[in-house]
Order: structure tokens, then C-alpha cells, then sequence
């Protein structure tokens, strides 16, 4: 006879499956956002956001709740994007921005202090392809991320990437030769702390 633990009922299931939002077109929100220095010295924006809308509402939010009861300290807010603001980057960044504006009909104040505040809270239209990597066990398993910002209301002209697939390395070769293009939603995640609610996640 096995006889049920102490807690058992109130116990997370943690059964190893790893939900993954499905590519497509999704209303997102804001959570937060920053400006910080990337590997290469560039000024990069930084923004942390959710789904805002329909089946996978909240999708980030609960899978960093699940992240957090397995590991506290290790858990990261997955839902992660990051857009270079200098040289290259800047139309793009000055993209995103418009697109923010026009979503939830207001405009930006710059250059006032804690102004990354005024973006908490609004819109954006958000394009998500799925990108296939190498995993450090050899596997090539794909991600769903974040591809491109754009305004609500250009949700509906828009079209989703087809897979970016791996190639697979000529003979001889162990590594792949093409490891994806680099996307704006970066490298990594950030950390949360402990505690961290909807109103404030704060950054590192």
C-alpha cells in the first residue's frame, strides 16, 4: 500500500512537459522597461512584456510562477526583447516606439526621468516565428520568440515567418554552419527577484 504524503494535494505536479506558445500574431503588454549596455558596448532597449489577450494570457507570468516553484532563486522572466538603439538599430528602435504610440494612442516624453514608466501597462502587436538552436546535448529543438513590434491594428496585415530551420554542417563538420540570425530578442533572459508582482517586475 503507498500511502499519499503529507501535502501531496496542495504539491506542484511537476511532470517535465514544457508548454510552448505557438507561433503567430498575439496583443502583448508591457511589464517593463530599461536601456542597458549589450556584450558589444551598443545602448540596447530593453523590455520586458506578457501576452495581453485571449488563450495564452498571461503565458510568461505562469511560466515563470512554474520556473520559481522548481527554483526559486534560478527563476527568469522569460518574456524577454531587446532592440539596439544606436547606428543601425535606430530606425528599428524609432520603429517600436511608433508602433507603441499608436497602439495605445499617446506619446512618448523623452529625456524625463523614470519616462521608461510611461510604457508599463500599454500594447503592442507582437509577430512570433519559431527559431530552431543547437542545445548544448546536440539536440536541435525549437523556440518561440518574439520577432517583431508592431501597432495593434497591424496585426491584421501582418504575416509570420516561416521557420528558421538549422542547416545541417557539411561532412566532417560537427557543428552547424548557420546557428540562426541574430534576432533582437537577444541572448537571455532576465531575473526576477523573489516576490516580484504584475505591477513591478524589477530588473537586475
Amino acid at each position: 500500500m503507498i500511502k499519499k504524503p503529507t501535502g501531496y494535494d496542495e504539491a506542484a505536479a511537476y511532470t517535465g512537459e514544457f508548454q510552448q506558445l505557438p507561433k503567430g500574431k498575439y496583443v502583448c503588454v508591457i511589464k517593463q522597461v530599461t536601456t542597458q549596455e549589450s556584450r558589444n558596448g551598443n545602448l540596447q532597449f530593453v523590455l520586458l512584456y506578457d501576452i495581453a489577450k485571449g488563450e495564452y494570457k498571461d503565458f510568461y507570468k505562469k511560466m515563470f510562477e512554474s520556473d520559481k516553484a522548481q527554483n526559486p532563486m534560478g527563476a527568469k522572466w522569460r518574456g524577454v526583447f531587446k532592440q539596439n538603439m544606436e547606428g543601425k538599430g535606430l530606425s528599428w528602435f524609432k520603429g517600436i516606439i511608433t508602433s507603441i504610440e499608436r497602439s495605445n494612442n499617446f506619446t512618448f516624453q523623452w529625456d524625463v526621468n523614470d519616462n521608461e514608466k510611461q510604457m508599463v501597462g500599454k500594447e503592442f502587436g507582437g509577430i512570433f516565428r519559431r527559431r530552431q538552436y543547437e542545445a548544448a546535448n546536440g539536440n536541435r529543438p525549437f523556440v518561440t520568440e518574439l520577432f517583431q513590434i508592431r501597432s495593434v491594428a497591424g496585426l491584421a496585415e501582418a504575416e509570420v515567418p516561416e521557420d528558421e530551420v538549422l542547416q545541417d554542417p557539411p561532412v566532417g563538420q560537427t557543428t552547424p554552419v548557420n546557428h540562426g540570425t541574430p534576432s533582437a530578442v537577444g541572448d537571455g533572459f532576465v531575473d526576477i527577484p523573489e516576490g516580484a508582482g504584475d505591477e513591478g517586475i524589477p530588473f537586475m
